[in-house]
């Protein structure tokens, strides 16, 4: 007696795995600019026989993102969560500069309303559906949608912290667009508007009511430094270490526009801490001057002249850039 398996249904179920897995591949390659951009990645994905291999080499090897298609997006009635049996709602970008542009991509900065579920009842996804289906683009980011969420596989969890840590590059390359409710001190949500912030010329947002509040706490850390502004208005995170290492990563976002880099600059440098994740030394010949960094020690000099702020700390390093399970609730 075999009980409940079924090994038809079994290989029934193989099969249409490969061929989500197989439509995934084409998709993509069709998606991005020029498959000949990245000829590695390009093999590496082809290689690949499923989706767990994937996750497993994005570890160790290459890193690719998954990014909603916009047919997905504009259909579902809430915030989709991920899942390997929703293959054909996604592509996948290497995450490397060139193939995810303002002009495709948006990013969703987003509050979590509860661990299991950051938007109950689809009301924030509804907004932001009613303004994007106005505009043109392809593909978009959200972190319940685009990461392994709980409960994760192994392997899972070593894709999750991996996207993790790239976040910043997601933020920098994709269009911003929110939704809040009434204010509250996150300090995800400062940190994603913080990031984004220096890679805009001009004014980055329309200071619509439910952002104005965090834009001008940005503005304040430039003038009155980061620790401060975080004290004064009480941000938080629900894990301790998260705050540490978007402390650093702010004072180093804050000193850097003091030091008034351009904007391709600021890029070049902020791309090379983010595609060298355990990188000791990371340095930049700027229009400003030469630039060298080392994060681990919180020291920055520019043509000589040595600037500190908080250490990034080593276990971003020891586990990959590992932050909290949930980033915002």
């Amino acid at each position: 007696m075999l009980g409940d398996f079924h090994p038809v249904l079994v290989v029934l179920h193989c099969i249409a795995g490969y061929r989500g897995w197989s439509s995934l591949v084409r998709r993509s390659l069709e998606a991005w600019p020029d498959p000949d951009m990245h000829r590695l990645a390009k093999s590496f994905l082809e290689t690949c026989a499923n989706l767990d291999d994937l996750l497993h080499l994005a570890t160790e090897v290459l890193m690719f993102w998954f990014f909603q298609r916009r047919d997905a997006f504009l259909g579902q009635k809430t915030m989709t969560k991920w899942s390997p049996d929703r293959l054909d709602d996604y592509v996948l970008f290497p995450a490397s500069n060139g193939f995810v542009t303002r002009s495709e991509c948006f990013f969703v900065s987003h509050f979590w309303h509860s661990k299991d579920d950051p938007d109950p009842g689809g009301k924030y996804s509804r907004l932001l559906q009613r303004d994007l289906e106005q505009q043109e683009w392809s593909y978009i980011w959200v972190d319940w949608t685009c990461l392994p969420q709980l409960p994760r596989t192994e392997t899972e969890k070593g894709y999750f912290f991996r996207g993790l840590s790239s976040i910043p590059a997601i933020i920098r390359n994709c269009g911003f667009i929110w939704y809040y409710p009434p204010f509250e001190p996150r300090l995800w949500i400062l940190y994603e508007i913080a990031e984004y912030s220096p890679t805009c010329s001009g004014d980055p947002f329309a200071l619509t009511s439910d952002i104005k509040k965090f834009a001008e706490h940005v503005d304040e850390m430039y003038r009155v430094g980061v620790r401060s502004t975080l004290d004064r208005h009480g941000y938080r995170c629900s894990y301790d270490r998260d705050k540490e290492f978007l402390t650093s990563r702010l004072e180093l976002l804050v000193l850097l526009k003091r030091l008034r880099l351009n904007i391709l600059d600021l890029r070049k440098l902020m791309d090379d801490l983010t595609w060298f994740p355990t990188a000791l030394e990371v340095c930049v010949d700027t229009a400003s001057g030469f630039v060298k960094l080392r994060r681990f020690e919180g020291r920055l000099t520019l043509d000589g002249k040595l600037y500190t702020f908080t250490p990034f700390p080593t276990w971003s390093v020891q586990e990959e850039g590992r932050a909290s399970e949930v980033r915002q609730v």
